[in-house]
């Protein structure tokens, strides 16, 4: 039964937004199934009550969330880094602006979605793990693809394309090359950095001049630092680390139409700790 372990982390991962939350749900869900004395069908069993758990503890979280300082992002799943299952198939649903967007769905929007078009369940099997019947949740799923269609983001460069943007993205930024920077964002990009509190940037930085000015600023406090070059759901990123490999930040990245639209950065240093040791981003400039 540990072999469905990376399935059933893959859907409370993809719902919370939180590998520590995802690995909660997921225990409880097994000692739930050590405490039962027949089950027919194990994985059914687990799957139902991992992705139950996931709708309830999201309700929670999202009210928890109303207190957060600043932009709440989810914590990214760096390729590199991060082992869930059937990676190269679902990758673009691990990518920090897709689970962006599926904050905007409500929890049981975000659950039928997922286990059908991200999964491949049926509405049948839907309708038993979340305890309704098969049209409603065909009406959730309409209704959630209706929310998303409009906001998912849309890739149209090559891999190879998008990280050679990123690559010179990091060059001119390194440089101060303002102008150039200017013209790899697209004119309405836009920064949202989520720090907990504890760094970042308290609102979201609206308009190309505006970000380049904010990202020139930035990287000239990276000091001693290091900008690596990764990978968040298939999409190009950077990890900041310092002299200690210890992980400051990772800025996630959405390219359309051949510049930069959207870069989320995670620098609060409680959602980096699945990467290996964080860093709070005051100690570094």
């Amino acid at each position: 039964m540990e072999e469905l372990r990376p399935l059933l982390l893959s859907i409370a991962y993809r719902m919370l937004g939180s590998f520590g939350d995802a690995e909660d749900v997921v225990q409880e869900a097994y000692l739930r199934l050590h405490r039962e004395d027949q089950v027919e069908s194990p994985k059914a069993f687990l799957t139902t009550v991992t992705t139950r758990l996931a709708i309830d503890q999201l309700r929670s979280a999202r009210r928890q969330r109303e207190t957060y300082l600043g932009p709440w992002l989810p914590e990214p799943a760096v390729d590199e880094y991060v082992d869930l299952a059937d990676r190269a198939a679902l990758s673009d649903s691990l990518s920090t602006a897709f689970l962006v967007v599926l904050e905007r769905l409500s929890p049981d929007q975000r659950a039928v979605f997922l286990l059908c078009d991200v999964f491949g369940y049926s509405y049948d099997e839907v309708a038993g793990i979340i305890a309704k019947t098969p049209a409603a949740c065909r009406q959730l799923a309409v209704r959630a693809r209706r929310r998303i269609a409009d906001n998912r983001p849309r890739y149209d460069a090559s891999p190879q394309e998008r990280d050679e943007l990123v690559r010179r993205f990091v060059a001119a930024a390194e440089d101060g090359e303002l102008d150039a920077l200017v013209d790899l964002l697209a004119p309405d990009a836009t920064f949202t950095g989520d720090g907990g509190g504890k760094g970042g940037f308290p609102r979201p930085v609206h308009g190309a001049g505006n970000v380049a000015r904010m990202l020139i600023g930035a990287f000239g406090k990276f000091g001693h630092l290091t900008v690596e070059g990764v990978h968040v759901g298939g999409q190009p990123a950077l990890r900041i680390h310092d002299p200690a490999d210890r992980t400051i930040a990772i800025w996630s990245f959405v390219i359309t139409e051949g510049r930069i639209t959207t870069i989320h950065g995670v620098v609060n240093p409680d959602k980096l700790t699945h990467l290996g040791p964080s860093g709070n981003p005051h100690d570094h400039g």
